[in-house]
C-alpha cells in the first residue's frame, strides 16, 4: 500500500511520518537562548518571557516552548516584529541533542502615533493618541490621547503605564483624565477631572482591578427646559473612592460569544475624603451555548445596589439607569424609572435580565464570507430600577423589587463588526409604566457590552 507521495505505507503510516515523529520524540536540551536586535530594552524583562524554554526535554515541548516564548516577547509591548531560529549547538561544548534558539526582534520607535475613529455603546468617536515606547527599558509606556464623540464632547487623557515583566496580566497605570460629556436624557453636561491608580493582577479565580480614583465632577450646561430635580443636582462634587472588579471571561468572542461565560463583579466605596460618600455594588453574569451548528442560545443578568453613607444623598452621577439599545430593548436610553418634566433622574437599585436566541440568516446568504457576520436575533428582556428603603426589613425591602416590572420582546438582525456589533430590531416594550419613556418599534444599538 502507497500513500499520495508514492511513499510504502505500513500500518497506515509513510515512512515520512514515522521519520517526523521520531523527529519530535527525540531528546533535546537548550544549551543556548539568543536575543538579537535590541539596544534600549533591558535585559532582565527579556529573561522571564524566554526562559521556560530550557525546560523542554524533547524536540515537540522545544518547538511549543518557542513559540510560547515569542508571544510572551511580543506581549511585552515594545518589539515591532521577533522572529525565531532552532539550530542545532556548534563548537567544543555541543551536545548530540543540544539546541541553540535564536531571537531576532525589532523594537519600537521611541515614538509612536495614532488616528482613527471608534463606535461603541451607542456613541461614534474619534481619537488621535501618541505614545512613548519603552520609556526606561522597561516596556513602560507614556500614553497621551484625545477624543471627540457624538456624547463625548472633549476627553484628554495623560498616563504611565507600567507591566510585569514575565507576566503581561499584571500592570500598574498612573493617569490623569479630564472631560466633557453631553447628557441629554438628563438635560445637562457633566465635566470631569482627576487622577487614578490602577493596579492589575491575576488569581487563581479571575483577573482582578484594584484602582483608587480623585475626581472633580461639575453637573453644568443645563438646558433651558431642565427640571428643578435636575437643577438641584447642578454644581460641584468631589469624589475619592477606592474599586475593586473581578472579571472571569471565558467566552470565545467579546461582542457575539457562541460559547462561554461572562462574570464581573464590581464593588466601589467612596468617602476617603469629599463629599460623596457611598458603598456601590454591580453584578454581572452572561452564558451563551451553542444548541446546533451556528443556533446560539444566550442569557444574562444584572443587578446593582448603591448604598448611600452617613446620611450623604446620591447624587445623579453616581446612580444607576436602565433602559436602551444596549439595556432593556423597547424602552429609551435611560428610559426606565422615574423622572421630572421628562429627565431621567436614575436609582439606587436595579436587576435585568435577558434571553437571546441567534440563528443563522435564513438561505444562508454570502455563507464563508460576510453573510457569516450576520445573525437573526429574537429576544426576550426584563428589569426593574427602584429605590430601597433603608428603615424596612431585608424580606419588605426587596419586594419592591418584584412590583411593575418592565419587559419586551422583539426580533432583528445583529451584525459582528470585530471587537463591538450593531443590533436592528423590531421591538415590542410591555409591563411599561407612565413614567416610562418607551420605543415601539425599530430600534438601533451599537456597542460592546449588551444585556
Amino acid at each position: 500500500m502507497v500513500d499520495e507521495t508514492g511513499e510504502r505505507v505500513k500500518d497506515g503510516k509513510s515512512p515520512v511520518q514515522d521519520a517526523a515523529k521520531e523527529v519530535l520524540v527525540r531528546p533535546a536540551v537548550v544549551q543556548h537562548v539568543n536575543v538579537e536586535g535590541y539596544w534600549k530594552t533591558k535585559k532582565d524583562i527579556l529573561v522571564p518571557s524566554i526562559k521556560g524554554i530550557l525546560e523542554a526535554t524533547n524536540f515537540r515541548e522545544l518547538v511549543m516552548l518557542t513559540f510560547e516564548a515569542k508571544d510572551h516577547l511580543l506581549n511585552l509591548g515594545v518589539f515591532e516584529e521577533v522572529d525565531m531560529l532552532i539550530d542545532t549547538s556548534t563548537g567544543s561544548s555541543a551536545l548530540p541533542n543540544g539546541y541553540d534558539v535564536t531571537f531576532y526582534v525589532k523594537e519600537k520607535k521611541f515614538v509612536t502615533s495614532n488616528a482613527g475613529t471608534q463606535i461603541g455603546n451607542n456613541e461614534g468617536s474619534m481619537t488621535f493618541g501618541s505614545r512613548l515606547n519603552n520609556v526606561f527599558g522597561r516596556a513602560e509606556q507614556v500614553k497621551a490621547d484625545m477624543t471627540f464623540g457624538t456624547r463625548t464632547r472633549m476627553s484628554y487623557q495623560l498616563a504611565f503605564f507600567k507591566p510585569t515583566p514575565g507576566n503581561p496580566d499584571r500592570s500598574f497605570t498612573i493617569s490623569a483624565q479630564k472631560s466633557t460629556t453631553d447628557v441629554p436624557m438628563c438635560s445637562h453636561q457633566e465635566a470631569t477631572q482627576g487622577v487614578s491608580i490602577d493596579f492589575m493582577f491575576p488569581s487563581f479565580i479571575g483577573q482582578h482591578l484594584l484602582s483608587w480614583e480623585g475626581m472633580w465632577r461639575d453637573v453644568t450646561g443645563l438646558s433651558n427646559n431642565a427640571s428643578f430635580a435636575i437643577r438641584e443636582q447642578a454644581g460641584h462634587s468631589l469624589k475619592s473612592s477606592l474599586k475593586h472588579v473581578l472579571i472571569v471571561d471565558e467566552r470565545d468572542n467579546m461582542a457575539l460569544p457562541s460559547e462561554g461565560y461572562l462574570f464581573r463583579l464590581s464593588q466601589e466605596l467612596a468617602g476617603l475624603g469629599g463629599d460623596v460618600r457611598f458603598l456601590k455594588n454591580n453584578l454581572e453574569y452572561q452564558h451563551s451555548v451553542k444548541v446546533l451548528k451556528d443556533v446560539i442560545i444566550s442569557w444574562s443578568l444584572q443587578g446593582g445596589r448603591l448604598h448611600p453613607l452617613f446620611g450623604t444623598p446620591s447624587r445623579i452621577n453616581d446612580r444607576f439607569f436602565l433602559g436602551g439599545p444596549l439595556s432593556v430593548r423597547g424602552f429609551n436610553l435611560k428610559g426606565i424609572g422615574p423622572k421630572s418634566g421628562g429627565d431621567s433622574l436614575g436609582n439606587d437599585a436595579y436587576w435585568a435580565a435577558g434571553l437571546h436566541l441567534y440563528t443563522p440568516l435564513p438561505f444562508r446568504p454570502a455563507q464563508g464570507g460576510l453573510g457569516d457576520r450576520f445573525k437573526t436575533h429574537l429576544f426576550l428582556n426584563s428589569g426593574n430600577l427602584v429605590s430601597l428603603s433603608g428603615s424596612l426589613p431585608w424580606r419588605n425591602r426587596l419586594a419592591v423589587l418584584r412590583e411593575k416590572i418592565r419587559w419586551s420582546c422583539g426580533a432583528g438582525l445583529v451584525l459582528l463588526l470585530g471587537i463591538a456589533r450593531l443590533e436592528l430590531n423590531y421591538c415590542v416594550p410591555l409591563g411599561a409604566q407612565s413614567s416610562d419613556s418607551v420605543n415601539h418599534g425599530v430600534q438601533i444599538g451599537v456597542g460592546i457590552n449588551f444585556l
